[in-house]
Order: structure tokens, then C-alpha cells, then sequence
């Protein structure tokens, strides 16, 4: 989405995450530019203007069931421009109902707000029976919010008319003192109901038969215990796919490969015995063969080659030569093998072929009148050639010579019988035996 650019975004949807706050981090990357945020259906507690003040652009912020119970003061400072607030099913009570309206004040441009489902407005249904008394709310609670919000237009989806402001503003200076004093109130309940859980023990989890009430310590529970069986099944999730290595890993296990590799050579240095019980291996599984050929300067070499992959980096293959056997370690995979004649280092080379990507590993002979009975040698290959191309050249020659001589003799009877009869000439006969 938006091409991948968070600095630009004007839409970020972050609900059901198990968010305990907002943070800074979405202000100071995309802040400037966000219009839309959707924090609904997190455990966030507290609404912080340092959180907040980023937002200067934001328009419609929802944090509908969440655990915020109080609006604090300066926190919707920074944003200018908000016009919907979603504060659905929270938890803002009357001892708390002041402060937040009294914020909600100073955002002039604020014309939509949703309260419905927090303690102080109560549920859906004011006017059923069958609800609890603390679900009911306070029934002054939608006239005051609508006197102390000159600037609203609609609260919990409901347009305000004219009618219904004039009739709130006069109810206000009743409605203010009925409210200060169900605050004091709730505030002497709530200190009652803390006291009472401090002196119970409390658990982090909480068991499937137990009852659950809404409130934010169970909400926060239940959404830590769901975090971490989400956590659980992601890890047990990862470690059952296969995990590719990248170029770093492999050069660190292929440094480590060498580095056992060079230290047991280390050890067949000090302890000579060792040497004659060198084992080979090809862990790679890799093609390799041996070859004979005189260089250039007319040195008699043995060359090893190894079938490497042609695009396998050249930092993954390391070569180490010693007079009686060379080592190639080849992406941590170690092929070790034994010499068929001693060679000498000096002038000694690995190279890769540019078209195959093949290893090439040029050693000069110790003895150069030896001959490794068994291996291919390009000079045979060559001589080879060379033989058969002769042999052809003499073969096509006898041939030709054949057929000279066989034309030369039907030219000399075709000669004797035109004479005797004294027709044609010998043109046409060359004609002739040219068509035959």
C-alpha cells in the first residue's frame, strides 16, 4: 500500500493488536500526513499529549473499546483539525466526566463524538428494565455534554437540533452541580473497589470457568494471555519452516570449515605419522578428475579439476595444496584427496573457468619424467587427432590416385574402339566418363 512510503500515509488501520498505548512512533513517521486512525479494540489506558501531538493533520480518531477512562488535560491539544472522536465502549466515568469534556472544548473543530457504552452515558438501551443500574448511567449525561460542546453536531450517531441545545444549555448550571456531586460519589466507590483487589490475590491469567466482568484489569489480561498464545504459535510457526541461509551465514560456516580444516593440517605438520594416514572425502559430492598437460614454458603439470556451480560465489571456495594432497573447501563442504604424483607449490594455481565456472587447480611436478598411468592427457588427445587426421589425409589420397588411374584406362579403351569405328571424338568420351 502507498508504494510502501509510511511518511505519506493518510489511512492506518492498527486495531485488534493488542496495543496497550499509542505511542510516538506513528507521529513522528507519518503524523503530518495521517487524516484517518483506527485504534479500535486495543487495551490503550491513556490518552498522553506527547503521544498525540504529532497529529496536526488527523480528522477522525477512533479508539472505540479500549481502557481509556479519562480525556486528560492538554492530550487534544495538538490536533487542529479532528472532527470525528470514537470513544465507544470505554471506560469514562462521572468522576472523570469533567475533565474530559472540558478537554473536548478546546478542540473547536471537534463536530462528531461517540460516548455511548462508558459508565457515564450508559448502554444502548436507556429504557429497558432488564439492565443493571450501572448500566443505565446518568440520564443528565447527553444534556451536558451537548450544553459544554457549543460546536457538536452529532453525539452517539444522533443529530443535535436547536431545540434540544437551548433546552441543555439552561438545564447546565443544575446539570454541573448534580454531576460534582455523583463524581465525589463514584471517586469514594472507586477507592472502596481498589482496596478490595489489593487485598485479593491477583493472577495474570485468568481460567476458562472463571467469571469475567468488563473492566480494564480483565481486558488487559485477556488480551495478555491472547498476545502470548499468538507469540507461541508464530514461534512454533517459524520453527518448522525451513529457514534459507543468506551469503552472510554461509560465509561464516565456510569460515569455520577452514578454520578446522587448517588446524588439523597444523597437527599433521607436528606429528609427521599423521601424514600417511590422511583420508579422503567429498562431503560436496562434487565431479572432479585428474589431468596431465605440459604449460606453455614446457612445465609437466597435474591439474585437478572440480565441476563447481558456475554462479557459486568465489569467497565460498577456498583451496589448500600440499605436496602429497590438496583440500577444496566449497561452501563449508571440505573435499579432501590424495595426489596420484608429488607436486611442488611453487607455481601452483586455482583458477575458475569463465564459461563453465569450473575450479582448475594447476600443480607443477615434483618429477616431470613421471608418467600417471590411467589419467587423461591433452597431448594424447592431441597426438590423437592429429594420427587421425593423417590417416584420412592418406586415405582420401589412395583414392584419389585409384580413380586416376581407373579413368586413364577407360580412356584408352574407349580410344581403340572409336578409331576402329571412326566416330565421336575424344571430348564426348571425356563427357561420358565424367558421367559415369
Amino acid at each position: 500500500h502507498n508504494a510502501g512510503l509510511v511518511s505519506t500515509l493518510e489511512e492506518l488501520a492498527l486495531h485488534q493488536e493488542e496495543l496497550q498505548s499509542i505511542g510516538s512512533i506513528i507521529g513522528r513517521t507519518c503524523g503530518k500526513t495521517l487524516k484517518i486512525l483506527l485504534l479500535q479494540n486495543n487495551v490503550i489506558e491513556r490518552m498522553i499529549r506527547s503521544e498525540l501531538k504529532y497529529f496536526k493533520s488527523l480528522e477522525y480518531l477512533n479508539l472505540a473499546l479500549n481502557n481509556i477512562h479519562c480525556i486528560e488535560q492538554g492530550s487534544l491539544s495538538g490536533m487542529e483539525c479532528l472532527r470525528k472522536l470514537d470513544m465507544t465502549l470505554n471506560f469514562i466515568d462521572l468522576d472523570c466526566l469533567e475533565t474530559s469534556i472540558d478537554e473536548l472544548g478546546r478542540c473547536s473543530s471537534l463536530q462528531e463524538l461517540f460516548l455511548i457504552g462508558n459508565p457515564c452515558m450508559g448502554a444502548l438501551d436507556l429504557d429497558s428494565d432488564s439492565l443493571p443500574e450501572q448500566s443505565k448511567g446518568w440520564p443528565g449525561c447527553r444534556a451536558y455534554v451537548i450544553a459544554q460542546l457549543p460546536n457538536l453536531h452529532y453525539l452517539d450517531g444522533q443529530e443535535i437540533k436547536r431545540s434540544e441545545r437551548i433546552s441543555a444549555s439552561q438545564q447546565l448550571p443544575v446539570l454541573m452541580a448534580q454531576l460534582r456531586e455523583l463524581a465525589q460519589q463514584r471517586a469514594e466507590k472507586r477507592q472502596q473497589q481498589q482496596l478490595n483487589q489489593n487485598n485479593e490475590t491477583s493472577s495474570s491469567y485468568i481460567s476458562d470457568e472463571a467469571k469475567t466482568q468488563h473492566n480494564p484489569e480483565t481486558r488487559t489480561k485477556i488480551s495478555n494471555e491472547s498476545y502470548e498464545q499468538k507469540m507461541a504459535k508464530d514461534k512454533q510457526a517459524s520453527e518448522n519452516t525451513v529457514k534459507h541461509k543468506g551469503e552472510k551465514e554461509w560465509e561464516e560456516e565456510h569460515k569455520d570449515a577452514v578454520a578446522v580444516e587448517k588446524a588439523r593440517a597444523l597437527e599433521d605438520k607436528k606429528n609427521p605419522s599423521r601424514k600417511e594416514t590422511i583420508k579422503q572425502c567429498n562431503q560436496g559430492k562434487y565431479n572432479f578428475w585428474f589431468e596431465e598437460e605440459r604449460s606453455k614454458t614446457g612445465v609437466e603439470t597435474l591439474i585437478l579439476r572440480v565441476d563447481v556451480p558456475k554462479h557459486l560465489s568465489t569467497s565460498l571456495i577456498d583451496v589448500d595444496i600440499h605436496p602429497n594432497h590438496v583440500v577444496v573447501v566449497i561452501k563449508n563442504k571440505i573435499l579432501r584427496l590424495i595426489l596420484p604424483v608429488e607436486v611442488s607449490l611453487r607455481g601452483a594455481v586455482a583458477r575458475r573457468s569463465a564459461a563453465s565456472g569450473n575450479l582448475e587447480v594447476v600443480m607443477p611436478k615434483m618429477d616431470p619424467n613421471e608418467i600417471i598411468v590411467g589419467l587423461s592427457d591433452s597431448r594424447t588427445k592431441n597426438s590423437k587427432a592429429s594420427t587421425s587426421s593423417r590417416s584420412k589425409s592418406a586415405t582420401k589420397s589412395v583414392l584419389t590416385r585409384k580413380r586416376e588411374n581407373l579413368g586413364k584406362q577407360m580412356m584408352e579403351e574407349i580410344s581403340n574402339i572409336v578409331s576402329s569405328k571412326g566416330k565421336g571424338t575424344v571430348r564426348q568420351v571425356d563427357d561420358v566418363s565424367e558421367q559415369q
